[in-house]
């Protein structure tokens, strides 16, 4: 599914992070997606996190704002979450 610009989404069972990176050369990993429990705050940097505040942690490509997070990740945590 693919998403633009968005910091937080709100899953069923959890939330999803985005971070994205400002360095020139991160290539095809620039964005950092952190699986978290629902209502988790969402710190300035990943490097904030510590490893017991998040469920998984990768990094995916995005390009111009869209990033792309895999249907099965989505499922596993319930879908989107109502508005």
């Amino acid at each position: 599914m693919k998403f633009y610009s968005e910091k937080i989404i709100r899953l069923k069972n959890a939330d999803i992070h985005q971070h994205y990176a400002n360095n020139k050369g991160r290539g095809g990993n620039n964005v950092t997606i952190t699986v978290v429990d629902s209502g988790t705050m969402r710190p300035g940097t990943t490097i904030e996190y510590e490893s017991c505040d998040y469920i998984k942690q990768y990094r995916v490509s995005g390009w111009k704002g869209t990033v792309n997070i895999r249907n099965e990740v989505m499922k596993k945590y319930g879908g989107l979450a109502e508005k």
